[in-house]
Parts: structure tokens; sequence; C-alpha cells
């Protein structure tokens, strides 16, 4: 990936582009007319963009199998607007919008691989060393494009470096905290994995960005999807306008990881359906496994989760129509305990034998109150004696009529579970009545992790910092009030 972008962006740098932006396998550039000849340029640096991609016509595979990469090149000269939106305490993103944006993602469709296409004002602009081979006409919009043949126009490169040193608070505000704090301690290397994510697609429509009020419409919505998304500890990963809505791609897990990164991908979409106002929406959402971590070239990266699942939960968002949500058989199988869903039919999608299940989310479900059933664990327990050692004194104290809280936490993966159903095992075997109450993880603090409570007559779900609201609280035969007994516990 690395050796693809940084060929490609050498060449938009040399013709004195810039890159604003990264949409899974694309860039969006801008050609600035102040340094002259903007449309000249950035059709010399189209040709020259397919010229480099002639090294990766054959690539051979880990396996041994063999693929090629193609490129396709839209380009739509004109004003746009250049908005800066978001909140800097998460991340400020620099957007692109107007009708001239517009047209370049018309453009991209209308394109097949290997083609440059270059709307009417670009061509006019080019001059007469551009040989066009064909038209094409936009269905929707009737607005012409021309497929680019040849160009002979000699049009100096026009290299805008070297670029001036950027202290690093400057920079921060646009970079991810997690991320920066990792290339700030020379450990950005570290940032590249493959890691179970789920991903939301969201479209949304109803901005006229030809408007005064635009940039404030948009940057508020972005603040708005923010806000939902960091309560649920997700990231908000790209921003990209086109011609038929600008979407949003959201992840759950790239940063911070959860063992219920799906369910809580699942509640940030019925907020933001919930929250959008009069702007229309359209979601899609899957659950998987991808690549997560910076790509790009020497002078411009981005830091990104890519695999099949982000494409398919963009299908699934185009799929979908304004005000639904639409999920992939994955996530619904990792969330069907807690939400409501009706069955659509499957999905067909490129490079799958069969069409995929697809489920449209109604709602949450009504959890009912359930006999608690401890996991059924062949081999004994090996280690956690301290911990058994403890647990098994708190008991005794609880036979004696004195209630017990037992906190049980850490991260993910260290055996939270397996060790409850220790506790669980001990206390019916000296008699004791057991009880549950599950809550989920609380959105707003990003280190919640699942813990347990035992006592005499309650089995209760605590989580760390803000557990007061969120706790079951027995009074019979305890020592201590419930304010004392909801302490918060230092972690």
């Amino acid at each position: 990936m690395d050796a693809v972008y940084s060929a490609l962006i050498a060449e938009i740098d040399r013709f004195g582009g810039s890159v604003i932006g990264f949409a899974g396998d694309a860039v969006t550039c801008w050609f600035d007319e102040a340094q002259g000849d903007a449309a000249q340029r950035a059709t010399a640096c189209a040709f020259a963009l397919q010229q480099a991609m002639q090294a990766f016509l054959e690539i051979i595979l880990p396996q041994g199998a063999r693929t090629a990469l193609t490129l396709k090149v839209a380009i739509a000269s004109g004003s746009a607007r250049r908005f800066e939106v978001g909140d800097a305490l998460v991340q400020r993103l620099d957007v692109l919008a107007g009708a001239t944006v517009m047209r370049t993602s018309t453009a991209e469709h209308l394109a097949g691989k290997g083609e440059i296409l270059l709307d009417e004002s670009t061509v006019d602009r080019s001059g007469s060393g551009l040989t066009v081979r064909e038209w094409r006409t936009d269905a929707d919009s009737q607005e012409r494009f021309a497929v680019a043949e040849k160009y002979e126009t000699a049009v100096s490169p026009s290299p805008h470096f070297p670029l001036p040193a950027i202290p690093p608070e400057t920079l921060k505000p646009w970079i991810h905290a997690p991320v920066y704090a990792r290339e700030m301690s020379q450990q950005g290397h570290f940032l590249t994995e493959f890691r179970p994510c789920a991903v939301l697609f969201v479209r949304f429509m109803g901005i006229d960005y030809e408007a005064e009020a635009a940039q404030a419409q948009l940057d508020s919505f972005i603040r708005l999807m923010q806000t939902i998304t960091t309560r649920y500890n997700g990231t908000l990963l790209q921003l990209t306008i086109g011609d038929k809505g600008s979407y949003a791609y959201l992840n759950f897990g790239v940063l911070n990881a959860h063992e219920d990164d799906a369910r809580r991908a699942v509640k940030a979409a019925l907020e933001l359906r919930e929250a959008a106002g009069q702007l229309q929406v359209q979601v899609g959402l899957s659950y998987g496994l991808l690549r997560v971590g910076a790509y790009g070239g020497q002078t411009r990266r981005t830091f990104g989760a890519l695999g099949d699942h982000v494409n398919l939960a963009a299908r699934l968002m185009s799929t979908a129509v304004p005000g639904e949500i639409l999920l992939s058989g994955h996530i619904h199988k990792a969330t069907s305990r807690d939400f409501v869903f009706d069955p659509r039919p499957p999905l067909p999608m490129k490079g799958k034998a069969e069409p995929l299940p697809v489920f449209a989310l109604t709602g949450e479900r009504q959890q009912r109150a359930i006999r608690l059933q401890e996991p059924t664990y062949a081999l004994p327990m090996v280690g956690r004696q301290n911990e058994l050692q403890t647990i098994s004194g708190k008991l005794d104290l609880t036979l004696q009529g004195n209630s017990q809280v037992i906190g049980i936490v850490a991260e993910a993966g260290m055996g939270k579970s397996r060790l409850v159903a220790e506790v669980i095992r001990a206390a019916r075997k000296m008699g004791l009545p057991v009880m549950a109450a599950r809550v989920n993880p609380m959105p707003s603090t990003p280190r919640t992790r699942r813990g347990n409570l035992s006592g005499r007559l309650s089995l209760m779900s605590i989580h760390m910092r803000r557990c007061a609201n969120k706790s079951v609280h027995s009074k019979a035969n305890c020592k201590t009030s419930p304010p004392d007994a909801w302490r918060r516990y230092p972690c």
C-alpha cells in the first residue's frame, strides 16, 4: 500500500497539488489556481499518475497468485469551498465542498479502469494539446465529461517543497489523540495490526454547500457525530463530500478495543438517527477483522481501517433508504440479544459466491430477568490463588451476616468470566443464593471494564468510575447505607 501511495503522491507533489483527504483506496487532491494553470497541472498530473501505475500492473501475492492494480482519475475545475470542521479536542477535519467537488464525484462514477475523465471546464482550460476519445453524460445531472486519451501540452512541474517545519502542537488538533501520542513517542510503527472492529457508515443529506450557512451546518453535525462516537469510545475516521450525499466512516475498535464494540456501534447508530434532525441519514454497519494502521506516502499519510467489512458497510449504507439502518449478518449475530431486527433480502456483493444476509434495525430489545447460569468449564482453574483466597474470605464473612462487595476488573480477555464462574460455584457450594443483574458498560467512561459483585443476597454488576446510578443495592443485612456502598472506587 505504501509503495502505491508513495508513487502516486510523489506525482501529485511534483505538479504542485495537495492531498486533502483519503477515502478508502481513493484520495482527493487540490491544485490551487494561485500557483497558475491549475487545470493544466491537474491534467498533466493525471497522465503522470496513470504512468506511475504501470509499475503495479502485476503484483505477486504471498500465496503465489497474481493480481493487478488499476487507477481511474476524475478532474473538475472551478471554485470550491474549503471548510475546517470538527471539535479540536477530538479532531479537526479539512473538507472540500461545493459544485466543483460534486462534479469530480460524478465523473469518478462514470470513469472506467485506467481512464481519465475531465469536466467541460477542465477541457476548456487544458489547451489544444488534449485529445478527447469520447464524451459521456451523467443521466441524473446531464453534465458532460470527456474521456482524455492524450495530453501533449508542455506543463512544467511546480513542486511546493521544501515544506516549512510545523510545530507538533499545531498538528495535534488534526490527529487522533492515541495516534499523536504514539507518533510523539516514536512508536508509530506499532499502530499497524489486524483487529476486530465494528464499522459504521452514515450518509447525510440536506446541506446546501453553496449556501453561506453550509460551514456552520456541517460543523454542527460533525461535532454531533464526534460527541456521540466519543461517548461510545469510537472514532470518526473519514468524511467525504459526494454528489449523492456526504458520508462519514465511524469505527469502533480501531483505537480502543472493547468486548462489545458491535453493540456500541449499533447504539451509536440509533442515537445518530435520532439526533440528525432535519438531515436525512442512511446507515450501514458490519463487524469483522480489519487491517488497522497508517498508510500513504512520505509527505502525506493517514490512519485508517481497511477490509471487506468496510466495503460491506458502505454498500449497506448505499442500499438503505433514508432513515434506515442496515446491518450485515456478522454484526447481527453479535448483537441479536440486545436489539430487534427485521430481515431484508440478501445483498449480492462483488467477490462473494452467495448473496449476504441483511437485517434492518428496528430498536432495542427489552431485557428480562433471567436465572444466572455460570459457564461450564471442564478443566479446573489454574492460578488466581490469591484472588480466590480473598474471595473465599469474603464469602465466609457473608455467611456471618456481613454483606461484602467484590469488584473484578481487568482488560478484555484476561479471564474475568472464568473467575466469576468460580466465585458462583463456590458460593453455591456454601449454600448462598445467587442472583444477577447485567448492566452494559457505560459509554461515557472510555476505560470502563465489566466487573461483578458478590454478596449474601445479590450478585451485581459494577462499572468503574461511575457505578452509582447503575448498581443494584440490597438493604437487607447491609451494614452500610446506599451512598457509602455506592462510593466510587479508584482504578
